[in-house]
């Protein structure tokens, strides 16, 4: 075989990182530049061999003017003489605070999944070169990345993103489209070195081959391989770590056991807690390592809190971290008899209706979340909901009322979680604080003939004991 030929490197690296399976069908993007020229090219010669089916996208973003209507142009003909699907868009870009480079390729990658979906695909193929993995690993090394950023790009991700190319160099790329007399459109704009990507691929890394390592791209591209498999690695560890550190898993709130956590090496720590602000739907980009030493620090604390942002607290309390995302007012109408799902609080409640000589005996130790109440003395609908300001209630075995903040103050419950503390009503009288005190007027006395009988189940209170 030509040496210019890559086929057989290219199929023995998607052969090793397992990239498709026989009779696969394949978006590949192609955005008309030498990369994904060579990249098709390749998708097409292995065809017949893997059974696969190919289909060609291409997303416009219009950020050339002319240029980037001709390259949509130049890659639909290609398309066609290889008489493959062309799927294409135009599109203004949102920029919403990203940097350009950012906001192409979110659009890019939407676009992609869009395609993966209408044409039921199981893969999407970029056209990501060896070259590409040494700028990124300097790019992240710059902005301080630790051992998953480094890692930079992945061969396969989310069974979905393959990068078939990711073993070649760009110089292996030109020589390979020379020999196979492939044409392709040149992006200028990958020449302007206002962008810093651009100043590492034409001033930095070439500077580094001439005066310190000439196979630098090589060295980086190799460290980025060492430190993903390192990376999966440490992801194995971090899984059972999770299981015996998280106490509670709700939508809204999380809570760790600090001594549980404090067994693992400080860089399990870190990935634990990354993985519980994805769970609570913290932004990616704004977990930082400044972000995780804050909350780190605070486990040395005996108590505190730290806001990492608006309606995200840590809180910090005796032998449990508290990941908190404010629960917004929030309301359950119950069915009485019956079993209510009470989604928001990741929790049920069940209702009977009884006799009073059924419960009576039962009375004295019905436990914290099960209560009974006088069915006569109720009226209206049953709710489940949230504590808003102001709230009142007269407790079990008390002549005045309280309000409900004092009562979740005095009885410890911690601040971060009070927004998710249930309370029982009827006609807007809070019959039950859950889990923590029962209200008098609607309390069980020797004249009561049927009972409203309630358990409940679930939520963070009851899943901790807190």
């Amino acid at each position: 075989m030509n040496s210019q030929d890559m086929l057989s490197d290219v199929r023995d690296h998607m052969s090793r990182h397992n990239l498709i399976e026989h009779g696969h069908s394949v978006v590949v993007g192609v955005s008309g530049g030498p990369d994904s020229v060579a990249l098709l090219d390749l998708m097409l010669r292995l065809r017949d061999d893997l059974d696969i089916e190919i289909h060609v996208a291409h997303l416009n973003h219009k950020l050339r003017g002319e240029a980037s209507n001709l390259d949509e142009v130049f890659v639909a003909n290609l398309a066609e003489s290889n008489r493959l699907p062309f799927l294409s868009k135009a599109c203004n870009l949102d920029r919403g605070g990203k940097s350009l480079e950012e906001a192409a390729r979110d659009a890019r990658h939407a676009f992609l999944e869009d395609v993966l979906d209408q044409t039921g695909s199981h893969r999407i193929a970029l056209g990501h070169t060896r070259s590409d993995q040494a700028e990124t690993f300097l790019l992240r090394l710059f902005r301080g990345a630790g051992t998953r950023g480094l890692g930079a790009i992945k061969p396969l991700r989310d069974a979905v993103w393959i990068r078939p190319l990711l073993g070649m160099s760009r110089e292996r790329i030109v020589a390979y489209n020379e020999f196979r007399n492939l044409s392709f459109r040149t992006d200028e704009s990958n020449k302007d070195t206002r962008f810093l990507r651009n100043r590492i691929r034409h001033d930095l890394i070439p500077a580094i081959a001439a005066t310190y390592n000439p196979a630098i791209e090589e060295v980086l591209a190799r460290s980025a391989d060492i430190l993903q498999q390192e990376d999966e690695l440490l992801e194995q560890m971090t899984e059972p770590a999770l299981k015996v550190t998280v106490r509670y898993r709700g939508k809204q709130k999380i809570i760790l056991d600090v001594d549980t956590l404090f067994r693992y090496h400080i860089s399990l720590r870190r990935r634990i807690l990354r993985k519980v602000l994805l769970w609570l739907q913290f932004s990616a980009t704004d977990i930082t390592f400044k972000t995780l030493h804050r909350v780190l620090d605070l486990l040395h604390e005996t108590s505190g809190n730290v806001q990492i942002s608006p309606g995200f607290c840590i809180q910090k309390v005796t032998g449990s971290l508290i990941l908190s995302r404010e629960t917004l007012p929030s309301e359950s109408r119950l069915e009485a008899p019956g079993i209510t799902r009470i989604p928001w609080l990741d929790a049920s409640v069940e209702i009977r209706v009884r006799p009073v000589s059924e419960v009576v005996g039962d009375l004295s130790h019905l436990g914290e979340y099960r209560a009974c109440f006088d069915l006569e003395k109720l009226s209206g609908s049953l709710v489940i909901r949230n504590p808003r300001e102001g709230d009142r209630f007269q407790p079990f075995g008390m002549f005045g009322t309280q309000k409900i903040s004092h009562l979740l103050i005095n009885t410890k419950i911690p601040r971060s979680l009070r927004d998710q503390v249930p309370l029982l009503l009827s006609n807007s009288s809070i019959l039950w604080v859950v889990g923590l005190r029962r209200a008098q007027p609607f309390s069980i006395t020797s004249t009561t003939k049927e009972v409203l009988d309630v358990v409940f189940k679930g939520g963070c209170l009851f899943s901790t004991g807190l």
